[in-house]
């Protein structure tokens, strides 16, 4: 009876010897080469754990630092960006106090102006002792309107602009002249033949209107009167 033959070739040292199958990988080894194969799945396994090991220290770390956020590289970018907007947040609101300060500095000096001139045409009318009903109620309408306006200034505003994350404020003045420089020298266009009642005169004039072919109506206040200037013309 002949012996069965249970050789095959070893997958390592390629001899024909009694062989064991690895049934991971479904290959044949020797007893010899079996036991290092092993050994190599082994080490394989080991550097497996290692890396989980190193994988959960990992994920201890960043349990760790989201309990403490301040610690985290976002978060300090985030704080950095909070430091940075807020600096410009005051720089820019500090730049509308300013805006805001002088324009109401301007503003009470112009009310101011328009006072002292009144009270200038209400002493020289109690001098003159020459006035009528007409002069009392334009008198008594300009100083209720300069009450509500300076009650109620309406030259600024507050414009935010939405486009940003960080809303961006700038002042809207409508008093645009007031920061402007006049030229020194001006051209008479009315009156500047001294005070008086002719058509050439005004006395006290105390309001203009400049119409679309600009003609110039003047309200000539102590003549009680409106005059009419045409472009150009030498008299009202």
């Amino acid at each position: 009876m002949a012996m069965v033959n249970n050789k095959a070739q070893c997958f390592t040292c390629n001899k024909d010897k009694i062989t064991y199958p690895c049934k991971g990988c479904l290959k044949e080894f020797c007893l010899n080469h079996l036991t290092e194969h092993q050994q190599i799945l082994n080490e394989e396994l080991n550097h497996i754990i290692n890396d989980y090991d190193q994988f959960k220290q990992t994920i201890n770390e960043q349990k760790q630092n989201s309990q403490n956020p301040q610690n985290h590289s976002l978060i300090k970018q985030i704080d950095q960006w909070e430091t940075n907007s807020i600096e410009i947040i005051q720089e820019k609101a500090q730049k509308c106090r300013k805006i805001v300060a002088k324009s109401s500095e301007t503003f009470i000096h112009d009310i101011e102006k328009k006072f002292n001139d009144l009270c200038e045409q209400i002493k020289q009318i109690h001098a003159e002792n020459e006035f009528n009903e007409t002069n009392l109620i334009y008198l008594k309408n300009q100083l209720i309107k300069m009450t509500e306006e300076l009650n109620n200034p309406s030259n600024m505003s507050i414009q935010q602009n939405s486009q940003t994350f960080i809303n961006d404020i700038s002042i809207i003045s409508s008093e645009i002249s007031k920061f402007n420089k006049w030229k020194q020298n001006g051209i008479t266009v009315a009156g500047g033949n001294g005070e008086g009642q002719k058509l050439n005169q005004l006395n006290r004039p105390f309001g203009v209107f400049v119409d679309e072919k600009k003609n110039i109506f003047i309200a000539d206040f102590f003549n009680h009167r409106i005059v009419e200037w045409k472009y150009n013309a030498k008299q009202g």
